[in-house]
C-alpha cells in the first residue's frame, strides 16, 4: 500500500468509523454550559488547529482557540484548556499543557495516545478510537473524529441526526479543479474547513494553497490572483464575490451548503451546522484525493519532499 491508497483507505473508512463515534458520543455527557464554555480555551496544531478553531466559530466565540505556542508565551488563562493532539507528542501542546497547569488550570487532553507525554500531563484524557491504515499518510479520519469529540463538548450529540454515508455521497458530487495555486475562502463557520482544506492540497498534491476569510480576501489576496489560479468558496455567502471573480475571467468554484440536509431534520442549529462541517471537510478531502489520482501520485506529497525532516524535528 501506497501513502496516496492509504489515505484512500483513511478517506473511505469514515463510513464506517463516523458512525460508531456518534453512537459513542450519544452515551458520553461531555458537553459544558455556556458559563462553562465561557471559561475554556481549546488549542492544537496542524489538523487539530482547524478542528479547535471550529469548535471556536460554532460556540459563538465563547470558547475562545488560542494557537498552543501563543498560549504557552503569553499570559492567557482561563479555568480550563482543551488540547486535541492525535499524538500527544507535539511540542507546543505539551508546553501548552504546561503552562496551563502553572496556571492552575485544568488540562483535559483528546488524543489516539493515552500513553503520550500530553496524557501524562493532563487530568483528563479522552482517547480517540479509530481504525487507520498504519501508515504515515495526510491526515483525514484523524481530523473528523477528533472534529466530532470536540464539538461534543458545546451541546448533546444526536447520531441519527447524522447521515455520514449522505453527507458523503453528497460531497462526492462537487466537481472542483486545483491547480498550482488555491484560494479557499471560508466564512465564520466554514473557515476552519478552509484551513484544513488548504492543508490536505499541500500535504497532499504539493500544490499552493492558502486559506482565507470571505470577508479579508476582498481587501487582501484578490490583488495576488493570477489567470491559472483556482478560487474555492466554501459558503453560500460569497456568491457576490464569486460572481464577480467570473465576470473577471477567474477560476472560481462556490460551494453551497448540504442540499441534503435541512434544519426540520437536524433537531437543533448546532447539529444543522455539524452536518454542514462534516460535507465541507468530506469535500476537502475527496477533492485532493481524486486530483491525487487524477494526476497519478502514488505517494503523497509531504512523504518525499526534502523539509520533512526539518518539519518533524520543529513539531516534535
Amino acid at each position: 500500500m501506497n501513502t496516496i491508497e492509504a489515505y484512500e483507505y483513511e478517506v473511505l473508512i469514515q463510513l464506517e468509523e463516523l458512525p460508531r463515534i456518534l453512537k459513542e458520543l450519544e452515551r458520553i455527557d461531555i458537553w459544558l454550559s455556556r458559563d462553562e464554555q465561557s471559561d475554556a480555551i481549546i488549542t492544537g496544531s496542524g489538523d487539530s488547529y482547524a478542528a479547535a478553531l471550529a469548535v471556536e466559530r460554532l460556540s459563538s466565540f465563547r470558547v475562545r482557540c488560542v494557537e498552543p505556542h501563543e498560549f504557552a508565551t503569553s499570559k492567557v488563562s482561563k479555568k480550563i484548556l482543551y488540547i486535541i493532539s492525535i499524538s500527544g507528542e507535539t511540542r507546543a501542546s505539551i508546553e501548552a499543557a504546561r503552562a496551563a497547569k502553572s496556571r492552575g488550570m485544568n488540562v483535559i487532553a483528546l488524543t489516539a495516545n493515552k500513553s503520550s507525554r500530553l496524557a501524562s500531563i493532563a487530568d483528563t484524557c479522552y482517547e480517540l478510537r479509530f481504525k487507520k491504515s498504519g501508515m504515515l499518510t495526510a491526515g483525514s479520519v484523524s481530523f473528523t473524529v477528533s472534529l466530532l469529540y470536540s464539538m461534543a463538548l458545546l451541546d448533546r450529540i444526536h447520531s441519527d441526526a447524522i447521515d455520514v454515508g449522505m453527507l458523503f455521497k453528497d460531497a462526492g458530487t462537487n466537481t472542483i479543479y486545483l491547480g498550482d495555486t488555491n484560494y479557499i475562502i471560508g466564512d465564520v463557520l466554514t473557515y476552519p474547513i478552509a484551513v484544513y482544506f488548504s492543508a490536505k492540497i499541500g500535504e497532499v498534491l504539493g500544490s499552493r494553497a492558502f486559506y482565507c476569510m470571505l470577508e479579508q480576501f476582498s481587501h487582501m489576496q484578490i490583488f495576488s490572483l493570477h489567470k491559472d489560479d483556482n478560487v474555492i468558496i466554501l459558503t453560500e455567502r460569497g456568491r457576490a464575490l464569486a460572481d464577480g471573480l467570473k465576470a473577471n475571467g477567474a477560476n472560481v468554484t462556490l460551494v453551497e451548503s448540504s442540499r441534503e440536509v435541512d434544519h426540520t431534520n437536524c433537531k437543533s442549529e448546532f447539529m444543522y451546522w455539524l452536518n454542514n462541517l462534516l460535507y465541507y471537510t468530506f469535500i476537502a478531502q475527496l477533492t485532493t484525493l481524486n486530483d491525487a489520482k487524477r494526476i497519478g501520485l502514488s505517494e503523497c506529497s509531504f512523504i518525499n519532499n526534502r523539509l520533512l525532516r526539518l518539519s518533524t524535528s520543529l513539531i516534535y
